[in-house]
Formats: C-alpha cells, structure tokens, sequence
C-alpha cells in the first residue's frame, strides 16, 4: 500500500492571473500557502481484478475506464491501471470549499501511482502533470495556480510565464512573522460548497473585460510579498490588500459572492478584522480574514460560531506517508 499526503493551499493574492488567457499576456503571479490540512490517498493492489474507488462515496467497477470519478478516470488510463486497484480518498476539509481540494486530489493520486511505478515524484512534475490533467484532459476552465500551490510547501509567490513556464520561489518569512500571520488568521467556514467550474467559466469567458482588475491584483501580489518579508509584520496593511482585492473579484461574475458570504464578510469586518476575502473561485467555501487573536473568539460569536481553523503553514508539500515494502513489483 502507498498512502500519499497532499495539502490544501489558501490563496493570498494574485488568484486570476494564473489563467492561460492572462498569463499569456501579460505574465500572472499568486502569493500561496500550502496549508496545515490535508488529503490522502491511499493505492493498493485488490484482491480480484475489479476497481474500488471510495471517497465521498464508493464505486466499485470492472474497469477504471468505466468510473465516474473523473480524476481517478483518467489519472489510472494515463499510466494503464485498469484493473484490481484498491483506492481510498479522504480529505481533512469538504471539497468545493476554495482551498484547491480538486488539484490536491489530482496531485495526490498521480503522486501515488507514479510512486508504485518507481518514477520521479518532485513537486514540479507533480505539477505539471496536474495541470494537464485538468485543464487538457478533462478541459476544466480553470487556472494553473492550486496545482503549484498543493504541490509545493509553505509560503511562496508562483510566477506564471508568457512562454508557460512556472517558476515557485519560498518566500522566507522571518519567524515573528510566520507567528504573527499564523495566530491573527482565521478561515471561517460559511457553510456551502460549489463546483469551482460553475463559477469560473463566467470569470474566465470575460477575460477581456476582467484584465484591468487582473493587472491591480497582480501589482498587490508584489506589494504583498514585499511586506510578508518586512518585520514587524504589518497585518493591517496585509489585510486592506486582502479586502482590496475582493472588492475587485466581486465584480468578475454575479455568482463570486451571495448574501450569506456578505454578511459573513461585514460581520468579520465589523468585528475588528483587518480585512478578508472569499478563498477560491468564489461563490461559498471559505472567508480569509486577517484579525487580531484578542478579536477572534468575539467575531465568531457574531457570525454563530462557524467551524474555523487558522492558517498554518505545511511544510512538505506533497509527499509519501506510507509505502509497503515490496509494494511496487506488484504493479
């Protein structure tokens, strides 16, 4: 058996200039954070020649060609794993919630099947694949950022390229300030989940029409990075960026926000908060905000005590939690 352990990543700036149709351009660059939650994936050989997939639910068929997972589909029919497979998919958070979960699954499993073939497995090939996966593959209008931001570790800025090449740089947070950014965050659950699809093939088919708010949110991705590596940590500065730049989300599509996440939003800002923004496509999942600790348990009081948990930082990445020994010859 091989285990895999991949984490979900929260978004701090820069998300939309990781689109093709804009990087291509103009160059794209998002702050991200792999985060201290996590998915995995478990792979194994089966007993008999069919193929079990559970997750949310659990399919149980002849041919992995035949099963509804779209990722699983066609993660195991581009290494040839048809039959007699085992694989388990657990996550620490709901899917659909603006924390990359679809690329941690993709991420995961492709981690795990290129480890049972005995293949290279760094966190840019594990990226690269991802991407071709879902937006080759499966043609899902989405960007290249969550498969970067899963795969590789920590605190880091993504550089999207006009020839398509990616490059990830660490941002060294002084320790105060990995402190101070870990204990005044919280992501705060609103209750909802969606398919990111749904939201962002609006925002991606107005492109044209999004580009002069792309370009701000870019120039406050530098900015962004720039404080990060200032110490003291300048948090209120750090969250009028983050506020900044949902205001301006807000106006890509009708469906990035909804009454409920405004009034999540206003309660957090009313509360103290610095400021905030809706992780993800949009639509529901997870508000970010940045707010003093002595603030915190007050805000969420006031927004009925949503289930929430601060933004601390992984530091692995993708990696392998369990391998078998032997475990590889049987493929």
């Amino acid at each position: 058996m091989i285990i895999t352990r991949t984490p979900y990543r929260a978004s701090l700036m820069g998300g939309g200039t990781d689109f093709p149709a804009f990087f291509r351009v103009h160059g794209g660059i998002v702050v991200s954070a792999a985060l201290n939650k996590h998915f995995y994936v478990s792979l194994t050989r089966r007993f008999d020649d069919s193929v079990r997939l559970s997750y949310s639910r659990t399919e149980t068929v002849q041919s992995s060609k035949d099963l509804e997972h779209d990722i699983a589909r066609v993660v195991l029919a581009r290494y040839n794993l048809h039959s007699g497979l085992e694989i388990g998919m657990i996550g620490e958070v709901p899917g659909g919630t603006g924390l990359g979960s679809s690329s941690a699954v993709t991420v995961g499993l492709l981690h795990a099947v290129r480890t049972s073939f005995g293949l290279e497995c760094s966190a840019e090939t594990l990226a690269r694949e991802s991407v071709i996966v879902e937006t080759e593959q499966l043609g899902k209008p989405i960007g290249w950022q969550d498969q970067y931001g899963v795969a590789f570790p920590a605190l880091k800025n993504i550089r999207f390229n006009r020839d398509d090449t990616v490059q990830v740089e660490r941002i060294a947070l002084p320790p105060e300030n990995q402190t101070a950014l870990e204990t005044q965050s919280l992501l705060v659950y609103t209750g909802e989940t969606r398919r990111a699809e749904a939201v962002l093939s609006g925002q991606s088919s107005n492109m044209a029409a999004n580009q002069s708010g792309l370009e701000t949110i870019r120039s406050i991705a530098h900015d962004m990075m720039a404080v990060l590596q200032e110490s003291p940590l300048d948090l209120p500065l750090m969250g009028s960026m983050l506020s900044e730049s949902w205001i301006i989300k807000r106006t890509f599509a009708a469906n990035v926000a909804n009454p409920q996440v405004d009034e999540l939003y206003q309660s957090g800002i009313a509360s103290g908060a610095w400021g905030g923004k809706l992780l993800g496509a949009g639509g529901c999942g997870f508000l970010l905000f940045l707010v003093p600790a002595e603030q915190q348990t007050a805000m969420l009081a006031r927004m009925g005590n949503p289930p929430a948990f601060h933004l601390v930082l992984d530091s692995a990445g993708s990696q392998v939690v369990h391998e078998s020994v032997g475990h590889r010859s049987s493929f």
